[in-house]
């Protein structure tokens, strides 16, 4: 959690003349420094020529200058005076500028970050909060088909860290978090909000909302439902219709009436029909994520045990031979093997 609230990319929008007034202590040494140097042009270098400079006709290269004398006594000393005074400070300066500097831009990268969280909360009030809620705490939106007059239900932000953590399909929450933000959810009402994207976000906007979001982070889960006494065909149509369609016939996510056959189900009962089950009740378990599709939510946490087994009859239930292709329906129904 640490982590992901200590993101990355921390925004210096508006914020970054601040920098100036950080440290003053190594901006006041470098300040000395450049005066020392100008004071030694003055004495030892070309400040300090006699004659004319800057009139005249002679060319620099011919202007008087010190005399040997000065050159090889006075004028060397100086000059000796001035290197070590100036090696002196630099041995002192870089050490004491590198001892400051993290502390300085560590800082930095917290008040930009509290800016960000800030920004983001705005943003994500103006953009976000009427399907997610207030609190990110969940909600519903208006279902993308206007022939369904059943809301879309929208989830809680508050806990996605807590319901990612252990998927084997998001890697990075922060990084989907974003790239939803960015690309939406195609077939949902999640729109993308990006200006790359049709969208009216930049990236930097987004960056903050994903930084208020982790910001304010529950780390609770909410229990999971068994569904006690539903059919199986209930728990499909509460969790999975809105996706896949109320007869499995595919609508944001992909048709599931040959599933079992596209896992090598043979259509026997026979240890291919395993096999398939246990891919099927993966996929429900961990989710996924298929590059151009809707990414697919782990439904652990959400429901029991029991009710992703009543999900995976009732797919078993309804399949169909004969090959249909990937996102389309078709083929002639068979039954499924009586239980023992």
């Amino acid at each position: 959690m640490t982590t992901l609230l200590a993101a990355p990319l921390r925004l210096a929008v508006e914020e970054a003349p601040e920098l100036v007034g950080g440290s003053s202590l190594p901006m006041l040494l470098l300040v000395l420094g450049l005066g020392g140097f100008a004071l030694a042009y003055v004495l030892v270098g070309p400040g300090s020529r006699k004659g004319p400079k800057r009139h005249g006709d002679i060319p620099l290269a011919m202007r008087p200058y010190h005399s040997d004398a000065e050159l090889e006594g006075p004028g060397l000393e100086r000059a000796m005076s001035w290197g070590v005074a100036f090696a002196v400070f630099a041995a002192l300066f870089l050490p004491l500028y590198w001892l400051i500097e993290p502390g300085r831009i560590n800082d930095r990268v917290e008040d930009f970050y509290e800016a960000d969280v800030a920004t983001g909360r705005a943003q994500y009030q103006n953009a976000c909060a009427s399907c997610h809620g207030v609190n990110l705490e969940g909600g519903s939106a208006p279902h993308p088909d206007p022939d369904v007059t059943a809301a879309w239900p929208v989830p809680a932000l508050n806990n996605i860290v807590a319901r990612y953590q252990d998927s084997a399909v998001v890697d990075d929450v922060r990084e989907h978090i974003l790239l939803t933000l960015r690309y939406g959810r195609t077939g949902s009402p999640m729109q993308a909000f990006s200006v790359g994207n049709g969208g009216a976000l930049s990236d930097f906007q987004l960056e903050a909302i994903a930084a208020y979001i982790l910001s304010v982070q529950t780390g609770e889960l909410p229990q999971a439902t068994s569904y006690v006494g539903r059919s199986s065909e209930d728990v499909f149509a509460a969790n999975c219709a809105r996706c896949h369609g109320e007869n499995a016939e595919g609508y944001v996510g992909p048709q599931l009436q040959n599933v079992f056959e596209r896992y090598g189900w043979t259509g026997e009962d026979d240890a291919s029909l395993e096999e398939a089950r246990a891919a099927v009740r993966q996929a429900i378990v961990n989710g996924r994520i298929v590059p151009g599709q809707a990414p697919m939510p782990s439904f652990t946490g959400v429901l029991t045990d029991e009710a992703i087994d009543a999900v995976v009859d009732h797919l078993l239930s309804i399949q169909r031979t004969g090959g249909p292709a990937y996102g389309q329906i078709g083929g002639d129904p068979v039954a499924a093997p009586a239980e023992e």
